[in-house]
């Protein structure tokens, strides 16, 4: 029956060729118009089941707050030249008002000006009372009370440094104690130039720290962009990045010291959007024309394969217009389908072509070549077509919508190219022949012979394999069992970093800002439904060992009950601060108190960098070594001793100095601590409104907490016990970091399953097709053999899975499938004792198609998106083996049966 059809099919086509172009040209019109409206969406969680709780979480997060979305500007350089590009770009960046909502590169220092104490631990602000802390400003006893607050909160508790958030609170305590101390050498030795603004900013960063969002080693800056949109709104995303971008570079021209760049998710999702679009550009049209090329290089001929090129895009617009039928967008793993499709749709176009051109070649007219190569060839395409298709469209049985939606597209792509083909390739092949009958006839030349194309050693290897099947077969198992061991040994990447394009700054710059702020900015979000909840969830998070930092609106809003408990305390030192000493010169016989209490200070920073070590601190354990100096570095020396011994060597010119820094400073510390010490309760209405609105929903009913690990994310060990701690903490957690553990487990589950059902579907139909189980069966070994080839090939050369590439496994089920059933169509027709005219015909015609294939995906190869790149490449080694066990295993396995039989 379907050869009847086929057949009709030729005889129709040759009578009315000019009528079915024209059909097919203006479906393309419809076609285009359907495609238009399909769009590119390169997110992760867009792989997703949007029935996936953690999902809904997800989207819902990224609708209701825009501070989940960001961009991030990463400075580097020397610290004085990063702050004046900081406050110089910050303007520049806020008058951007239709992409930004807001710039942070300082903290909240008004609001910390005010209730800044009110900020303080319990225990903290009573170890402050206890100490005496604003008792008396002037600078020995100052230095006494710093000291004793020093030993007490460090020195004395086994508990100083045991989390991230203490570690960071010594650091920060410890850069005011440097600057203290750098500024007091600097009034020693040139009082008389230094600006007032210098003790202002002295006291400020001890009592606030440094108001700079600046890495320990005050080698990197970071200045944080809210935008007014959201991360699914792409042309926002790419429109500001690019704005963004030329503001930075031209600011730079005043700073040729500061290297700056951007990252964040705004940006990132900016880079692989562009360089996604790029890729399948430039690879769609480079996989077109390897593959046209090779059609006129194999054929000898131009026409033949240029018309197999117009039908190719006739039909990859026909299904770029069924695939917006269903889906309105694509994803990573569809954006590619049009150079899969090129690589695959090309195939059909071989197959009718090389017989076609077969036949006329051996005397047949055209009519009778149409329709004999349609009824001998178009029973394999069909079956080809539909097991490839079968195969791709088992893939929606996955909850995974990454691949749902690649199995639909491919399974769909696939067969409107296919249909595409037989209904529109022999119509644009008998139309150029009439044409060229026409013009000879008007010329009175007779049209040029059509040369049939034979690769013989094609013939010879179907002829050894005819004579010694069983020492083929044989040397291809042992070739499988070598293959199968190295399959067995692959390795899994799980760092989705590796799959974007290799060296761009939203990505390197993020492993730099890994290293300078043990911070990964991959981060997970819950929300909470009161300031209270709020809290206790930041609070677990901080006690937990894979957290860098949390970001909560409890970071500006204790707990009723929490500030009830300072209130007292805040009270006590507002008593100290009005009982206060009143500045008190220093004179020369004070000067062995101010030493003991320097070397007392030198001494406790050195305890603290020693216990630093033994805890693996580092970040404290460096800046202490900075301000004590570095006992395995003979080269580094103590600020303090330094200014110890110029403090003896100068006498009284020191003594003038220190005490005009202690007449400065000391109206400015007790004004601003009088200040801090407002004991008026800290509410959500008298919060700032920049800070409720980062942690606010747009209904006011929902609080947002920010959790940022400090350790590379998609290191896999890591992954899985932060995202465990993170469970703990919440069961309504959400982020990329466990999003994409939730999609590593789905994909290995689905994709399994795929596979799984992808055999069998296509083992029914190769039986419903052959009625014979054995030849099914036959059919099948070289896909399979062909797929631990493919994964073996992959571990020797040295390359991982990756989340990307593992696709080509499925797919490689649908696409590897073709051979065989080309092959075994053709023993078929021919007789089971031709296997020397089976390779000599089909296999060319397989050989082309394989190598059209393996152009088309090889394509992906030069992607700058890794994650292309990667899988271009095991597909390429997929085809490849999948043609060579074809060729080895099927005519082996046909001779061997034919004479035991």
């Amino acid at each position: 029956m379907r050869e009847k059809l086929l057949t009709a099919w030729g005889e129709f086509s040759f009578r009315h060729s000019g009528l079915i172009v024209a059909v097919m040209l203006l479906l393309a019109v419809a076609a285009i118009f359907s495609a238009s409206r399909l769009t590119l969406k390169m997110r992760w969680s867009d792989l997703m089941p949007l029935s996936d709780p953690m999902v809904q979480e997800f989207n819902k997060i990224q609708t209701e707050y825009t501070s989940t979305t960001n961009s991030i500007i990463v400075v580097m350089g020397q610290e004085n030249r990063m702050k004046s590009f900081a406050d110089d770009i910050a303007p520049k960046i806020k008058s951007m008002t239709k992409y930004v909502k807001r710039v942070d590169y300082k903290i909240e220092e008004d609001f910390l000006r005010s209730h800044g104490l009110m900020l303080v631990k319990s225990k903290d602000l009573r170890k402050m009372v206890d100490n005496k802390l604003f008792d008396d400003f002037n600078l020995i006893e100052y230095l006494t009370h710093t000291n004793d607050n020093f030993e007490d909160v460090y020195i004395g508790d086994d508990e100083s440094l045991s989390d991230k958030e203490k570690e960071d609170d010594a650091v920060r305590s410890l850069d005011g104690i440097r600057f203290w101390v750098e500024t007091m050498t600097r009034y020693i030795n040139d009082e008389n130039t230094i600006p007032d603004s210098l003790a202002n900013l002295a006291v400020e960063r001890m009592l606030l720290g440094d108001p700079y969002f600046i890495s320990p080693d005050k080698r990197m800056l970071l200045i944080t962009i809210e935008p007014t949109f959201s991360i699914t709104d792409i042309e926002s995303s790419v429109a500001s990045t690019d704005s963004i971008q030329a503001i930075i570079d031209n600011t730079l021209k005043d700073y040729p010291q500061i290297k700056a760049g951007l990252t964040g998710t705004v940006p990132l999702m900016r880079d692989e959007m562009v360089y996604s679009e790029k890729d399948m550009q430039i690879t769609s049209v480079i996989a077109f024309i390897l593959v046209l090329l090779l059609l006129i290089f194999s054929f000898r001929l131009i026409a033949a394969p240029l018309l197999a090129g117009i039908n190719l895009v006739l039909g990859i617009i026909l299904a770029s217009g069924m695939i917006a039928v269903f889906i309105d967008s694509l994803n990573i793993m569809t954006s590619m389908f049009a150079v899969v499709l090129i690589g695959l749709g090309i195939d059909f176009s071989i197959h009718i072509i090389s017989l076609y051109y077969e036949r006329r070649a051996v005397g047949d007219n055209v009519a009778d070549a149409a329709t004999y190569t349609l009824s001998r060839s178009g029973s394999g395409i069909l079956t080809g077509a539909l097991t490839s298709s079968i195969a791709f469209f088992t893939l929606m049985i996955s909850e995974t919508r990454g691949i749902k939606e690649m199995g639909l597209v491919l399974g769909v792509g696939l067969m409107t190219v296919m249909i595409s083909t037989i209904l529109t390739l022999p119509s644009l092949l008998i139309m150029r022949e009439k044409i060229i009958a026409k013009i000879a006839k008007h010329r009175a030349k007779e049209p040029r012979p059509l040369k049939n194309v034979e690769f013989p050693f094609l013939g010879k290897t179907g002829g050894i394999i005819e004579h010694r099947p069983k020492t083929i077969l044989a040397i291809a198992i042992i070739i499988s069992i070598i293959m199968l061991f190295f399959a067995l040994d692959s390795k899994f990447s799980y760092n989705i970093l590796d799959l974007e394009p290799a060296g761009i700054p939203s990505v390197t710059l993020q492993d730099s800002m890994l290293v300078a702020f043990d911070m990964s900015p991959d981060f997970v979000m819950v929300t909470a439904a009161s300031t209270d909840e709020a809290g206790q969830i930041a609070k677990r998070a901080k006690q937990t060992s894979s957290v860098s930092a949390v970001e909560s609106i409890s970071n500006y809003l204790p707990s009723t009950k929490e500030q009830d408990k300072r209130i007292p305390s805040v009270i006590q030192l507002i008593n100290q601060l009005e009982n206060a000493h009143s500045e008190m010169p220093m004179k020369v016989i004070d000067v062995p108190r101010l030493i003991e209490q320097l070397d007392r200070l030198d001494m406790n920073i050195y305890e603290l960098g020693q216990m630093a070590f033994i805890g693996g601190q580092d970040k404290v354990e460096n800046k202490c070594s900075r301000i004590a100096g570095n006992p395995d570095d003979d080269s580094s020396e103590s600020i303090i001793q330094k200014l110890i011994m110029q403090i003896n060597q100068n006498g009284g010119q020191a003594l003038k100095g220190l005490n005009l820094f202690q007449k400065k400073y000391i109206p400015v510390m007790q004004a601003m601590a009088v200040n801090m010490a407002d004991t008026s309760r800290i509410t959500l209405e008298n919060l700032p409104a920049d800070i409720r609105n980062r942690f606010i929903n747009k209904d006011k009913n929902e609080f947002l907490i920010t959790i940022f690990p400090k350790e590379q994310v998609w290191d896999f060990e890591f992954l899985k016990r932060f995202n465990g701690q993170m469970q703990r903490i919440s069961e309504k957690i959400t982020g990329m970091p466990p999003l994409m553990l939730r999609l590593f487990k789905l994909v290995g589950r689905d994709g399994k399953n795929a596979c799984i059902l992808a055999l069998i579907m296509v083992f029914l139909l190769l039986w419903l097709d052959f009625r014979r189980i054995k030849l099914a069966m036959i059919t099948m070994i070289p896909l399979i053999v062909g797929a631990v080839w493919m994964i073996g090939l992959l571990s020797m050369l040295g390359l991982p899975l990756t989340y990307v590439n593992i696709m080509a496994i499925p797919m490689i089920i649908g696409i590897g499938i073709d051979d065989g059933v080309h092959l075994m169509h053709r023993y078929r027709i021919e007789g089971w004792y031709r296997t020397k005219e089976v390779l000599s015909s089909t296999g060319k015609a397989i050989l082309l198609t394989s190598l059209t294939t393996i152009a088309g995906f090889g394509s992906l190869m030069i992607a700058k998106y890794r994650g292309f790149a990667s899988l271009g490449s095991l597909l390429v080694l997929g085809v490849a083996a999948c043609f060579i066990t074809s060729i080895l295993f099927l005519p082996a396995l046909v001779n061997l049966l034919k004479k035991s039989k």
